[in-house]
């Protein structure tokens, strides 16, 4: 699933911005519009970006096979007009590591 920004903003302007507390909109490749809470943005590096942000979403709308209390790790990517949209992390073994750090983030509070 891509997601792709519905507001004139940039994603990553959003994405950082400590005082926007409203759902973040989107619409998914078939144009549904998808509300998400903000969880976390963590900056992982991997092998191929050494530069990778993540988002953790939390769905406000119905997914099917998402439960209520979960939330998914996406992938900030540059679409091919170059703007931000995000991905959803496949690779389990990097969503894991991403939402690791995230605890360890809340750990350290």
């Amino acid at each position: 699933m891509d997601l792709k920004n519905q507001n004139n903003s940039d994603l990553l302007d959003i994405l950082f911005d400590s005082d926007n507390t409203a759902p973040l909109i989107f619409k998914d490749e078939d144009g549904k519009e998808l509300s998400f809470e903000q969880v976390a943005v963590i900056p992982y590096s991997t092998e191929e970006d050494e530069r990778a942000v993540y988002a953790i979403l939390k769905p406000l709308d119905y997914i099917e096979g998402i439960q209520d209390d979960e939330a998914i790790v996406f992938k900030v990517i540059q679409d091919e007009l170059g703007d931000s949209a995000l991905k959803i992390e496949e690779d389990e073994d990097i969503a894991r590591e991403v939402f690791s750090q995230y605890i360890q983030l809340l750990d350290e509070q």
